[in-house]
């Protein structure tokens, strides 16, 4: 596999753990599913990337949950499609990368649909009426905004509504030390980093914009790992891996709240089996 993607080497590892677990042949395992056994021993091999219901294909024969492993295919499916390609960080401090957390937009304030192309009848009252109506808009933009900024007389630090209606437990620093998952902060985040350590583990900081605020989370670790996420002047938030269920789940901080613009961020796995912790950095703006 000399030359093979790092990604593609770690999965295929994983996918030969499960056909072992599974104590299938290479026939057994494609007359079991719909890929041929050219194909499997490709993706067995780390020198193709398997389709994801390959992967899920396997994971169910071998009794297998898929997070752990989604989370591996979508690193390699990244790397493969040059959307995430994963440099190799260094065993101490990667170079620090500028990501930019677009913030929240209100619902009122969403675009128009896409326009249709036609003819139309220029009418003399339609200045008139155009005018109302952007009035009419106007107001209802300013109104929606500020019930957004502060929903029925709360203060800014209070918990925000979404578009769909739902409310987040909590709004930038009053979320720092809380579960982003309690807090509904972990509904549609965004993913403001993506990479493989050196170790094998995936490593990720995800940002809500209603909660404005971030934590970071891990998998494929090993016992007496710890991950951190720092920001300055705020206390760190932390996580350790101490028990073996940990290892086949996401393991992930609590929530580190933003209190202004182009936050500058720092995440760092260490532990038993590292010999520095490897940490990456970015702005969150």
């Amino acid at each position: 596999m000399s030359g093979a993607r790092p990604e593609f080497v770690l999965l295929a590892a994983e996918l030969r753990t499960l056909r072992g677990r599974a104590a299938l042949s290479i026939t057994e395992l494609a007359d079991k599913s719909a890929y041929s056994r050219s194909s499997w021993h490709r993706y067995l091999g780390g020198t193709a990337l398997p389709p994801w219901l390959a992967v899920r294909a396997l994971c169910r024969l071998a009794d297998e949950p898929t997070p752990r492993i989604r989370a591996l295919w979508e690193l390699a499916e990244a790397a493969a499609s040059g959307r995430g390609a994963v440099r190799e960080a260094p065993v101490t401090t990667a170079p620090a990368e500028t990501v930019t957390a677009p913030p929240q937009q209100p619902a009122a304030e969403a675009g128009p649909g896409p326009r249709r192309r036609g003819r139309g009848r220029w009418s003399p009252g339609a200045p008139a009426v155009i005018c109302v109506l952007a009035l009419c808009v106007a107001f209802a933009v300013t109104t929606a905004w500020q019930r957004v900024q502060t929903p029925d007389g709360a203060s800014p630090g209070a918990a925000r509504p979404s578009a769909s209606g739902f409310h987040v437990g909590c709004v930038a620093g009053a979320c720092t030390g809380h579960d982003p998952g309690v807090n509904l902060c972990g509904v549609e985040p965004q993913t403001l980093l993506h990479r493989l350590t050196p170790s094998g583990a995936g490593l990720e900081v995800r940002y809500n914009p209603l909660c404005r605020a971030v934590w970071a989370r891990v998998w494929n670790t090993r016992l007496g790992d710890r991950l951190t996420l720092s920001e300055p002047g705020q206390p760190t938030q932390s996580i350790a891996v101490h028990d073996t269920h940990e290892l086949d789940a996401f393991v992930y901080t609590p929530l580190l709240g933003l209190h202004r613009g182009g936050t500058p961020l720092t995440a760092c796995l260490s532990g038993s089996s590292h010999t520095a912790a490897t940490c990456y950095r970015l702005t969150a703006h």
